[in-house]
């Protein structure tokens, strides 16, 4: 069997890395682990090893727990996807278990003729160069495909994000995000936020590491319009399928930007739309739009 390209998919603020994999999942040129964040090729420290295997044991009892009731309703669909992740969990907890080294068993156990092992995380955006070293370290073709998105929406969908995770019983969520986001515009907490939304830093860093053939970036609005969807496809050297009906992640979520708040971000990130501006010719509608606001 010829050597796989490992193709990691990273994003900034909620830029469709969880659309990409639930859309390449079942294509035949790639092959998916059941578990779409298992950070098996970052976790080089003992503090971020640890840190991975309590997360991982409690998704795996989550699983079980989903299974159950997944028994209990007679739904087979889910019976077997739900095993399916078990089996990958405790794979997983077996490959993190075992002394650190250059193993690449975990993530193409299991795979048939696919040409493409797919990573998708949002994470790996911040991967520090120590690590990034490890990853072009593997004896494996690497190639890395990084998804930007209007700077604007991506905010917003990272603080209703966070928002919403932080939320307590009685709390108003639109209260609760317009309260975060004044502290990002401060530069006072959750600062974070931004971090991987600042694509002049990162998209710098990763160009400095990966060579042009390996770093693919494109706009996570494309990802669902049928022709710019197509030359994403050609670009990594993939048959293009019809997209299936995936809902954007946060998407939803009920909490409009407010109008005076919206005028004081886009000042804010006006140095995003600068740098996409220069480095970029064609631009998706919403992100041209808002980046002729901020001149």
């Amino acid at each position: 069997m010829a050597d796989p390209t490992l193709l990691i998919c990273v994003g900034a603020n909620e830029a469709g890395t969880s659309w990409v994999y639930l859309y390449l999942h079942d294509h035949e040129t790639y092959y998916v682990r059941s578990i779409k964040e298992y950070r098996y090729f970052s976790i080089i420290k003992t503090e971020k090893l640890m840190c991975q295997m309590k997360v991982v044991n409690r998704l795996l009892m989550q699983y079980a727990v989903w299974r159950i009731e997944a028994e209990a309703a007679d739904d087979i669909i889910c019976i077997l996807s739900l095993s399916c992740r078990i089996d990958d969990t405790k794979a997983l907890i077996m490959a993190l278990s075992a002394e650190y080294s250059a193993d690449f068993e975990y993530p193409q156990a299991g795979r048939n003729d696919a040409m493409v092992l797919l990573y998708a995380t949002p994470a790996y955006v911040l991967i520090d160069p120590v690590e990034i070293a490890r990853v072009l370290a593997l004896p494996i073709r690497v190639k890395l495909q990084y998804l930007m998105r209007d700077p604007l929406g991506g905010l917003w969908s990272h603080v209703r994000m966070v928002a919403k995770r932080r939320m307590q019983a009685g709390q108003d969520l639109l209260v609760t995000c317009r309260d975060i986001m004044r502290r990002v515009l401060n530069n006072q907490k959750d600062v974070h936020i931004m971090i991987r939304g600042d694509y002049k830093s990162n998209i710098s860093s990763l160009a400095s590491v990966f060579d042009h053939w390996q770093f693919l970036i494109g706009f996570s609005e494309n990802l669902q319009d049928g022709p710019k969807s197509d030359a994403m496809c050609a670009c990594r050297g993939i048959k293009a399928t019809s997209a299936p009906e995936i809902k954007p992640a946060h998407v939803g979520l009920a909490a409009p930007f407010p109008e005076g708040q919206r005028r004081d971000t886009l000042a804010f990130l006006r140095a995003q739309y600068d740098f996409i501006a220069d480095n970029f010719a064609e631009l998706p509608k919403n992100l041209l739009q808002n980046s002729e606001l901020t001149a």
